[in-house]
């Protein structure tokens, strides 16, 4: 009977420290990834397209989402300013009375104002873009966490940058197009043909994602690049506005 009841209270005290731990692991409120704890963002000082200062605490008491991108990415940057887009317009009156969007470049070699003026214009894009010098914008991508590696590999030497090549084996002293196609032999029929009118020499590899920053100024939620679900993100919006 001793043996019985050692039995039973070993499992009655188990079952009653599995359910407390069951009781205080709070589920997350966010959809996207909680970042946890909190990061404060430190005030900053940019430039924006059209050449003006832009400090970031002017934003305090807003919900700010926040991109890092290039413009000359050519693949996933294009798809999450198309979202933030989206995200933008499916706000309403929110959007820029309780909540902002900011795009930041990770490669000022190339984006200066005017780059990133003309990618919003043809993409009718109308918040912020913002560029600095290297010595303005690292601190930010410190406070972001985020990774940032440049590198000018270009295998088969014509000049583009084999992060932007898509044509391998470029005949040698071929003019080439964008991406890295030979102009004589290496396009296809019909294609349209764009010659190099900026830098390709160099590729610019970030890690990072959208972050969502609440009304005190703090990162609270991440959504990586390729996980993006706007309507979702949107729901992590409007739940840091009740806050």
């Amino acid at each position: 009977m001793k043996n019985i009841n050692h039995w039973f209270n070993t499992i009655l005290v188990s079952t009653i420290l599995i359910l407390s731990g069951c009781i205080t692991d709070e589920e997350s409120p966010f959809y996207g990834e909680e970042i946890e704890p909190a990061i404060f963002v430190s005030d900053f000082t940019l430039s924006d397209s059209n050449g003006d200062v832009f400090n970031f605490d002017e934003l305090e008491g807003k919900v700010v989402v926040i991109a890092f991108l290039f413009t000359r990415c050519p693949d996933i940057c294009p798809v999450v300013s198309a979202n933030l887009d989206f995200v933008s317009n499916e706000l309403g009156d929110l959007y820029g009375n309780q909540v902002s969007i900011l795009s930041i470049t990770v490669d000022p070699w190339t984006d200066n104002s005017s780059v990133l003026d003309q990618y919003a214009e043809e993409r009718g894009l109308d918040w912020p873009h913002l560029t600095g010098s290297v010595e303005e914008l690292q601190p930010v991508w410190i406070n972001f966490d985020v990774g940032l590696t440049t590198y000018d590999s270009d295998e088969d030497e014509d000049g583009v940058a084999d992060g932007f090549d898509i044509c391998a084996d470029t005949p040698e002293g071929e003019p080439v197009d964008d991406n890295g196609c030979g102009l004589e032999t290496q396009q296809s029929e019909g294609g349209d043909v764009s010659v190099k009118h900026h830098p390709l020499t160099y590729w610019v590899d970030h890690t990072t994602g959208t972050i969502i920053v609440d009304k005190q100024m703090k990162q609270r939620v991440w959504w990586g690049d390729e996980d993006w679900n706007a309507e979702l993100v949107i729901e992590d919006i409007m739940t840091l506005l009740e806050e």
